[in-house]
């Protein structure tokens, strides 16, 4: 019985044995690997602020911005401005434009420029008087003319006094015909023969080279400018310059252009070069002595000393006060407390008118 017993746990052993042999090992997971959803926006580029480039040097006449300081010659041109001798070629390449009245209750102009090679023809060019001999020194600038007044502006007086430009730098067409011509289409369409003469920045360019004027200057001439330059003052957007003759200049604000629209003659003024309208920035009315002559027709003006004025820029205007040391000083313009009046970055017009004339705008 015991051996049986014996034999048959024998057996049970070895059979369960047997089975653990054959079972098949469960598989091994892989692990698993767990990817985590970011809620994080992506990372953007940082913005850095550029400060405005710092204006070093800025161009005397219209405070473009400048790499180096402005050197070069500015040149003076009287410009007949007679209804009959419309239109003027060359005035929108101008930097400064003048309009003062003379005899006959008529106004010429003086176009101010100071890189001839930006312009084509010019004119049509008129004789001088004393006011505009004075203006064009005080930029150091040999005036353009064709005659003058006689013994007055063609003399190189400057005033009502006897005194006269020293060192007078001028180009008379009389004795410098080579650089002038006339209009032959003009002449064809019956415009009279002293609306006809004209000249070139070109031929300028050749004759201040030749005169040895073209000497090469650092000034500022009075002007001061600063980018959008404006003015706290009354809304300006129709300026109306009345003259004593009873001329009247009006310049319109075009908000779009930020610029004054110059009208003449009761219509818009436009340059034949380009067959646009002539604009400016800036728009400066002084107020000046006008008397007439001995000889009861040609007029002068104080034009050293200082007055008032208005001064115009962005469709607003104030009161100003201008004044001038001496022949070869320059102008300088103040707002009515003294301060500096900056001008906006561009072309200007300026009037000398009769101190009691009217200034009226709108």
């Amino acid at each position: 019985m015991k051996r049986t017993l014996a034999l048959l746990l024998a057996i049970c052993l070895l059979m369960g044995l047997t089975l653990c042999g054959c079972k098949k090992k469960k598989p091994v997971a892989e692990p698993t690997v767990t990817t985590q959803e970011t809620t994080e926006e992506p990372t953007q580029a940082t913005t850095v602020e550029t400060k405005p480039k710092e204006v070093l040097y800025r161009h005397p006449l219209t405070g473009a911005p400048l790499e180096s300081p402005w050197s070069g010659q500015v040149v003076a041109v009287m410009i007949n401005n007679l209804k009959k001798a419309m239109p003027q070629k060359g005035i929108s390449n101008a930097d400064i434009f003048y309009e003062i009245e003379v005899e006959g209750d008529i106004t010429r102009c003086l176009a101010v420029f100071s890189d001839l090679s930006k312009v084509d023809d010019i004119g049509p060019v008129r004789s001088a008087r004393t006011a505009f001999n004075s203006v064009a020194v005080s930029y150091d600038a040999p005036l353009v003319h064709c005659g003058g007044s006689p013994g007055l502006a063609l003399a190189g007086r400057y005033g009502s006094t006897a005194d006269k430009i020293d060192n007078w730098e001028h180009i008379d067409q009389g004795s410098n015909g080579k650089y002038f011509y006339r209009d032959q289409d003009r002449i064809n369409s019956g415009y009279a023969y002293e609306h006809t003469l004209f000249t070139t920045g070109e031929k300028l360019q050749q004759v201040v080279d030749a005169k040895g004027y073209n000497t090469p200057t650092e000034a500022t001439y009075g002007l001061q400018f600063k980018d959008g330059a404006t003015v706290s003052g009354e809304k300006a957007e129709e300026i109306t310059i009345k003259f004593k003759g009873g001329k009247s200049t009006i310049l319109k604000y075009d908000a779009a252009t930020g610029r004054y629209n110059l009208n003449m003659h009761g219509t818009e003024h436009i340059d034949g070069n380009t067959g646009e309208a002539v604009t400016f920035k800036n728009v400066i009315a002084i107020y000046t002595k006008q008397w007439y002559h001995s000889d009861g027709m040609h007029k002068f003006y104080d034009t050293i000393g200082s007055g008032e004025g208005y001064a115009a820029m962005n469709g607003q205007i104030v009161p100003i006060k201008w004044s001038r040391e001496s022949l070869r000083s320059p102008y300088i313009y103040t707002l009515a407390d003294g301060t500096p009046l900056n001008l906006d970055v561009g072309t200007s017009y300026i009037a000398l008118v009769g101190i009691k004339n009217p200034i009226a705008y709108k």
